[in-house]
């Protein structure tokens, strides 16, 4: 734990060198402070806007994935801001409930609570921030694919979704990614036998409504390290998550990006999950990319790592703020670039953005 600690530290001074150093990442940015209320949290973050632009004409309104994620996402939203910007669009992100200023807690929300927040949130950017009837875009990240299809169920004026990572089931998601958290540590078959059923009851438990004293009796039989009550909690309401009738219904335009080299979400079932269904809803087109070199967050990698690890989220953080947009697997940005291209005034709309080279 100590060369662990040691290492963070100095990640943490060659990040802090970097930011210095390094060309101005709000270059081309201008972020402007917000705060507005979803029922009880009164929430803060920024609309970044294009520099030297005042009144936002078009946006994307980011939503985070899980955890306790901050208006930027710790920096990794910057590069995208970025290619927004220079493109005309701004973007609208805010401290998830408990961070930040933000006020309250995540994981009292249920997966329609926080499509409830975005749709506020949405009000609040056309109502307050001048965006009026302008072009909105939702991005979504990991998490949040079971949220954007929520919000453009019950919002009208959405004109497109752009889904980064995006599970198709809760259950069959946290399966995959144990297994490939135990591929990456190097378990042997028994081994991964045995917690893979720890798991599986774990699961069941999640699934019958137990209680937390009920769940922390199993996990002491068992010398595991238990989840904090509140996120037990949060797991109960949200275990069930599942995007597949929201994608048949969906009536919205919407990109899916996925990375082959995804730690957390199986790429290539879902990618298929996600043509299937969304071959047969009322939108008016869709694509969906895998991209060959990328990770769950679509930045480039060769390998499934062990991205579950502390150790791996801080070199990723690093890398972010060394190369920006670079960080990125090719092919990531042009595409990005291509679907908002859609969305200008006057220009048609297409289908064969974005295809592999």
């Amino acid at each position: 734990m100590k060369w662990l600690k040691r290492g963070l530290i100095a990640l943490m001074l060659i990040g802090v060198f970097v930011v210095i150093a390094m060309d101005d990442p709000n270059a081309g940015l201008y972020r402007q402070a917000i705060q507005f209320n979803a029922g009880d949290n009164q929430l803060t973050g920024e609309l970044i806007l294009p520099e030297s632009t005042e009144t936002p004409h078009q946006c994307v309104v980011f939503v985070h994935g899980s955890g306790d994620v901050p208006t930027d996402a710790f920096g990794y939203y910057l590069p995208l801001w970025r290619v927004l910007a220079a493109n005309g669009w701004c973007a609208m992100s805010w401290d998830k409930p408990g961070v930040g200023d933000s006020s309250r807690d995540w994981r009292s929300q249920s997966m329609q609570d926080r499509a409830d927040e975005v749709a506020v949130a949405i009000r609040y950017l056309r109502q307050a921030l001048g965006l009026k009837d302008g072009k909105l875009g939702l991005m979504g990240f990991s998490q949040a694919g079971w949220v954007i299809p929520k919000v453009a169920h019950q919002v009208e004026d959405i004109d497109f979704l752009i889904s980064v990572g995006g599970a198709v089931n809760w259950m069959a998601q946290s399966q995959y990614s144990g297994r490939q958290r135990r591929l990456a540590t190097g378990y042997s078959e028994s081994e991964s036998a045995t917690e893979q059923a720890a798991e599986a009851k774990v699961d069941a438990l999640i699934q019958s409504g137990a209680s937390y004293q009920q769940y922390l009796d199993h996990v002491n039989q068992n010398e595991k390290a238990p989840m904090s009550e509140a996120f037990w909690q949060f797991v109960q309401r949200n275990w069930a998550s599942d995007v597949t009738n929201d994608l048949i219904d969906l009536d919205v335009p919407m990109l899916a990006l996925f990375g082959a080299r995804d730690a957390y979400v199986d790429s290539d079932k879902t990618a298929s999950t996600y043509h299937q269904r969304l071959a047969n809803a009322p939108l008016p087109f869709y694509h969906v990319r895998v991209f060959e070199h990328a990770d769950h967050s679509l930045l480039r990698t060769d390998n499934i790592a062990n991205a579950h690890s502390e150790h791996h989220r801080w070199l990723t953080l690093a890398r972010i703020w060394w190369q920006g947009d670079a960080a990125f697997a090719d092919g990531v940005m042009p595409c990005l670039t291509s679907w908002l291209a859609q969305f200008e005034s006057g220009r048609p709309r297409q289908t064969n953005i974005c295809a592999p080279e």
